[in-house]
C-alpha cells in the first residue's frame, strides 16, 4: 500500500460522512449570516463535535450541548455584574475549574454538560471583560449560534448517521459470559495443564471494550439506559468467574479434585449463551465429598449471568425488582483525584491567562485566553491527555494557518453575504473530508474548529498585522496548554499504584470485622477498581489483581467457619491477626498460613486458610508493584 492510500482511506460511506458533514456546517454558517447573527463563525463549531458514529449519541449531545451553552451563558451573564473585572474573571475561573473537574464525575454524554458550560462562560466572559459594552450581544450571539448549529447538525446528520447496534453488542456481552465459562470449563477438566493465557487476555480486553462502549451505545435511549445494569451484571459476573477459575486452578495444584462431570455441564452451558438460549444453572452436589473441590462460586456466578440475561434480553427492559433486586454490578467509581487536580489545572489556566490578558488590557489576547480556557477543558476532560496533547496542537496550528490564509487572501474582497458564504464552502468541504477520512480525522476535528474561530468568517477583514496580532496569541495559548499537558509527569504507574492500594484499602474491613457486612457492596466496588486498573495500564496491568478478589472471598470464608465453634474461632482469629500488613510480606505470610493449616483440625478450615495462603501468592507480583519494598509501609492507604 502506498503512502498516499495510508495517508487517504474515503470509501464510500466515508466520503458520504464527510460532504454531509461539510453541508451542515455550511447551511449553519450560512443561516447565521443571513439572519445577521454577530460571530456567525460560532454557528458552524458544533457540526464537528456533534459528529458521532450512533444516531442516538449525536441526539444526547446536541441535548447537552444546548443545556451546557445556556448554563455558561446565563453564569457569564451574573457574572458580569460584579463590580472588579478580577472578580468576573475569578467567578468564571470557577465555573470552570468545577466544569472541568465535573467532566470526570459524569459518566457517558452526559460529561457534555460541563464541558460545555465550562468553555462558554469562557466565550462570554473574556471577550466582555474586554470590551464591557457587548457582553449581553455577544451571550445571545454565543446562544443563538449554538441553537443554529445544533438544530442543522441534528437534522441533517441524524438521518445519515446509523443507530446504534445495540442487539450486537448484547450479544458480544453474552458471547463474552460464554468465553469465561469454556476458561472455568477448561480448569475442571481432567487433562488441565496451563490456563489458556491468549483467551484470557482477549476476555479481559473485551470486559475493557464493553464497559467502554456501554454508556455511548446507550446514548439517546431510555430503554438501553434502563438495561446497562444487566450489562453491568454481565461483566461483573465474568470478573467472578475468571476469579473463581484462579481458585479452580489454585486447588487443583494442591491436589483436589472437581466432581465428575462438571466439566461437560459447563461447556454445555457456554454453548447454550453461545447459541443465544437460556443459561442453567447447575445443580448443587448433595455432598461433596472431602478432598473434592468447591464450585459454589461458580453456581454463584451462572446465576448471576442467568439473572442478568433474563433481563438485558427480555422485551422490555424489567425494573430492578424481586430477583433482579440482588444483582450484583461493578460499583459507580469517581476518580475524585484526578477530577480535583484536572479542575485546579483548568480553573488556574483560565484566571491567568484572562488577567494577562486584561492587565495588558490587550483585545488580541482574546482569542489567546479563550483558547487557554478551551484546550484547557477539552485536554483536561481525557484521563491521559498526554496521549492527545501533541495531536491536537497539530490540529490548531493547521486551522490557525489556513484561516490566516483565508484572512488574508479572501475575506478582504468579500462584499456581499453571498460571497462570505460561498467562501467558506471549499474550506468545509476539505475539512469535512478530513474528519470523515480515518487517518486524519482526530486532528481534523480541532482544525476545523480552530479554522472557525480564527478566521472571523463573517467579520470585517483586518490588516495583515492585525490578522497576525490575532492568530499568533491563538497559536501561542494553545501551545502553552498543549506543552503543559505534554510535560505532565507521565502517571501511568503511580495511579496504577493508587487503583491497586485502593483495591487492599477495601479489603481490611473485611479482615477487622467480626462480622464483614455488605459483603455485596464490597464485591461491586472491588471489580470496578479491577475494570479502572484495565482501562489505566492496558498491557501493562500487573498479574495477581484476580488474586486481591479472592483473597477478601478467603477472607469472608474464613469468618464464616469460625461460627463452627471455639477452636475455629480462635484459629481465624490468629489468621486475621497475621493478615495485618498483608500487602508488605505476601509469600512470607503465605507460608505461615501454609504451616497453620497443617495444625489445623478441621479439614474444611484448613482448605480454607489454604486459599487465602495461596491468593496471596498469586498476589504476590501486584502487591509488590503497589507496595515496592523500598516504599514506606502504609497498611491502608488512601489513592
Amino acid at each position: 500500500m502506498s503512502a498516499f492510500a495510508r495517508l487517504i482511506q474515503l470509501d464510500r460511506p466515508a466520503l458520504l460522512h464527510g460532504l454531509n458533514l461539510a453541508l451542515a456546517a455550511w447551511l449553519s454558517f450560512s443561516i447565521a449570516v443571513l439572519l445577521s447573527v454577530d460571530n456567525p463563525f460560532w454557528a458552524a463549531m458544533p457540526v464537528w463535535v456533534l459528529s458521532q458514529a450512533y444516531r442516538g449519541l449525536v441526539y444526547e449531545r446536541a441535548l447537552w450541548r444546548i443545556l451546557g451553552t445556556l448554563v455558561g451563558a446565563g453564569l457569564g451573564l451574573a457574572f458580569l455584574h460584579l463590580p472588579n473585572p478580577y472578580l468576573q474573571l475569578l467567578g468564571m475561573a470557577l465555573v470552570v475549574g468545577v466544569a472541568s473537574a465535573l467532566t470526570h464525575v459524569f459518566r457517558g454524554a452526559l460529561s457534555y454538560l460541563p464541558m460545555l458550560a465550562g468553555i462558554t462562560i469562557g466565550v462570554v466572559v473574556l471577550p466582555s471583560v474586554l470590551t464591557p459594552d457587548a457582553s449581553l450581544d455577544l451571550a445571545l450571539s454565543r446562544v443563538e449560534c449554538t441553537l443554529i448549529g445544533v438544530l442543522v447538525t441534528t437534522l441533517l446528520c441524524s438521518r445519515t448517521t446509523p443507530r446504534s447496534q445495540r442487539k450486537h453488542y448484547y450479544e458480544r456481552v453474552r458471547v463474552l459470559a460464554a468465553d469465561a465459562l469454556g476458561l472455568a470449563a477448561q480448569a475442571l477438566g481432567p487433562s488441565y495443564d496451563q490456563p489458556d493465557l491468549a483467551l484470557f487476555r482477549r476476555i479481559r480486553q473485551e470486559i475493557v471494550d464493553l464497559d467502554s462502549q456501554a454508556r455511548l451505545l446507550a446514548a439517546g435511549s431510555w430503554d438501553a439506559y434502563r438495561r446497562l445494569p444487566y450489562v453491568d451484571a454481565f461483566l461483573y459476573a465474568v470478573i467472578e468467574l475468571l476469579a473463581a477459575s484462579e481458585v479452580i486452578v489454585r486447588q487443583r495444584e494442591r491436589g483436589l479434585a472437581p466432581a465428575a462431570d462438571y466439566e461437560r455441564a459447563v461447556l454445555e452451558q457456554a454453548q447454550r449463551l453461545q447459541d443465544g438460549q437460556p443459561l442453567r444453572v447447575l445443580r448443587k452436589v448433595a455432598v461433596r465429598q472431602e478432598g473434592q473441590i468447591s464450585l459454589a462460586r461458580l453456581r454463584r456466578a451462572m446465576g448471576q449471568i442467568q439473572r442478568a440475561e433474563e433481563g438485558l434480553f427480555a422485551a422490555r427492559a424489567p425494573a430492578r425488582r424481586g430477583r433482579h433486586r440482588f444483582l450484583t454490578i461493578p460499583a459507580i467509581s469517581v476518580d475524585w483525584p484526578l477530577a480535583t487536580r484536572t479542575g485546579l489545572i483548568s480553573g488556574l489556566a483560565a484566571f491567568s491567562a484572562g488577567g494577562i490578558a486584561y492587565a495588558l488590557a490587550s483585545p488580541a489576547l482574546e482569542l489567546m485566553a479563550i483558547g487557554v480556557c478551551t484546550f484547557s477543558i477539552i485536554l483536561g476532560s481525557m484521563p491521559r491527555p498526554q496521549l492527545m496533547s501533541r495531536t491536537m496542537f497539530t490540529g490548531i496550528a493547521v486551522g490557525v494557518l489556513v484561516a490566516s490564509f483565508y484572512r488574508y487572501v479572501i475575506q478582504g474582497y468579500l462584499v456581499t453575504d453571498w460571497q462570505v458564504i460561498a467562501s467558506v464552502l471549499p474550506f468545509l468541504v476539505i475539512g469535512g473530508l478530513l474528519r470523515a477520512n480515518r487517518p486524519t480525522s482526530a486532528w481534523a476535528l480541532d482544525a476545523n474548529m480552530c479554522f472557525q474561530l480564527a478566521s472571523q468568517a463573517g467579520m470585517a477583514a483586518v490588516s495583515w498585522p492585525i490578522i497576525m496580532k490575532q492568530s499568533l496569541p491563538l497559536l501561542a495559548g494553545s501551545a502553552v496548554v498543549c506543552s503543559a499537558f505534554f510535560l505532565l509527569p507521565r502517571r501511568t504507574h503511580p495511579r496504577g499504584q493508587a487503583l491497586v492500594r485502593r483495591v487492599v484499602r477495601e479489603i481490611y474491613p473485611l479482615i477487622r470485622r467480626s462480622r464483614p457486612r455488605l459483603f455485596r457492596v464490597w464485591r461491586g466496588r472491588v471489580a470496578r477498581q479491577w475494570v479502572r486498573l484495565l482501562h489505566w495500564m492496558g498491557e501493562q496491568t500487573p498479574q495477581g489483581l484476580l488474586s486481591l478478589i479472592n483473597l477478601g472471598h478467603g477472607v469472608v470464608a474464613l469468618k464464616r467457619l469460625a461460627k463452627r465453634g471455639s477452636e475455629q474461632q480462635a484459629c481465624v482469629r490468629l489468621v486475621c491477626e497475621l493478615l495485618e500488613g498483608f500487602e508488605h510480606q505476601p509469600q512470607e505470610l503465605a507460608q505461615q498460613l501454609q504451616r497453620i493449616s497443617q495444625s489445623c483440625a478441621d479439614t474444611v478450615l484448613a482448605q480454607a486458610i489454604l486459599d487465602v495462603a495461596q491468593s496471596l501468592q498469586g498476589a504476590h507480583a501486584v502487591l509488590v508493584y503497589a507496595y515496592p519494598p523500598n516504599a514506606m509501609p502504609r497498611a491502608v492507604e488512601t489513592s
